[in-house]
């Protein structure tokens, strides 16, 4: 969890949580971003997230990720 920003823009968004994402299509290639589900998410590894984008500015768009409901039938 983030309690300090480092990038101007985010410092309404403390705290934060960075998560780290394995790529179904690339397993090799990981991207690091915001989950904007909040702090307080039940977040656990291996739960799947879904690509979003927080909008900086009307020109500067960053990737972020949401949790995806589990399936139904799976905890």
């Amino acid at each position: 969890m983030c309690r300090q920003s480092f990038l101007p823009g985010f410092e309404a968004d403390l705290p934060f949580v960075l998560v780290d994402v394995a790529l179904d299509a690339q397993d090799d290639l990981r991207l690091i971003g915001r989950l904007v589900d909040g702090p307080d998410a039940p977040l656990a590894a291996g739960d799947r997230v879904r690509l979003t984008f927080d909008d900086l500015t009307p020109e500067v768009a960053v990737p972020a990720f949401v949790l995806e409901a589990a399936p139904k039938g799976q905890p």
